[in-house]
């Protein structure tokens, strides 16, 4: 995967020409960061599909709190139809700062997802579905399939050991947020410890890393816009991360670059 995640800061218009540019530069997947306070991400993905002809779109990444997850499902499935059978599914837990402004205390993130896109899955192949877990649900089902039934890539959005070990066993792939070459090293450990629980029949696993820029022509203008989605990133970071970060990044200043995280995310597959 070379993927690029457009954040809908922009009108939904303006996120579709930046979507066909993106192929056109070469990426293969196009993702919609997916945040109350940011145009709806499904508008502008439908946008994305209008205006290329191969790219995959998806939210990067939708959460099962702000919609229920029967819906997410459905909104997923439709941009899956209206793409022409390109849709990923993008999901993770959100962010507690923004989910904290709706009145949402995330509870039990890993649960969440996993019954999430579970349901997802047996909605998507035309099954109903009846939960009674973090999300509730009964007999509740689609009135159509998605061209990619339930083969719609579910890419996990998370960085702790234990939404790492999740993905690796159940999902299609993780889309991890950071993209220092240790941090990847230790979630690609991670992931192989999930993935050895991971059935054959799964299939091909996609470990994408974050690689996170601020572009502009002076460098100043750079940093700075660079700012807010640092702390916004740090603030919703597991704790084991930030306690890595903050034991180990003393000894990797040698050879650390300038900050890594940024306006515009490149999420690179390997």
């Amino acid at each position: 995967m070379l993927g690029i995640e457009l954040t809908p800061e922009h009108p939904v218009a303006r996120v579709g020409e930046l979507g066909a540019r993106a192929e056109a530069a070469g990426f293969d997947t196009v993702f919609c960061s997916s945040h109350y306070n940011n145009r709806d991400p499904f508008v502008a993905l439908d946008r994305v599909a209008t205006a290329t002809e191969e790219v995959r779109v998806g939210p990067g990444v939708a959460n099962p709190y702000d919609t229920h997850p029967v819906a997410l499902a459905g909104k997923v499935a439709t941009l899956d139809e209206a793409s022409g059978g390109r849709a990923v599914f993008g999901i993770g837990p959100g962010d507690p700062s923004t989910l904290r402004n709706l009145g949402v205390e995330r509870e039990r993130g890993l649960s969440a997802t996993l019954q999430c896109f579970k349901d997802a899955q047996a909605l998507w192949r035309g099954e109903r579905v009846t939960r009674d877990g973090v999300h509730t649900a009964e007999s509740a089902g689609l009135n159509f399939e998605p061209p990619q039934g339930d083969a719609i890539p579910v890419l996990v959005g998370g960085e702790g050991p234990h939404m790492c070990r999740m993905a690796g066993k159940h999902a299609d792939g993780l889309l991890f947020n950071g993209s220092h070459p240790d941090d990847l090293a230790w979630a690609r450990d991670r992931v192989e410890e999930g993935k050895s629980e991971r059935p054959d029949e799964r299939g091909a696993f996609t470990l994408a890393a974050y690689a996170s820029v601020s572009v502009a022509e002076d460098a100043e203008a750079a940093r700075e816009a660079a700012r807010p989605p640092v702390a916004f990133i740090a603030s919703g970071a597991a704790p084991p991360v930030l306690s890595d970060t903050a034991s180990t990044r003393s000894a990797r200043a040698t050879s650390a670059t300038p900050s890594r995280r940024g306006r515009s995310r490149r999420r690179s597959g390997w």
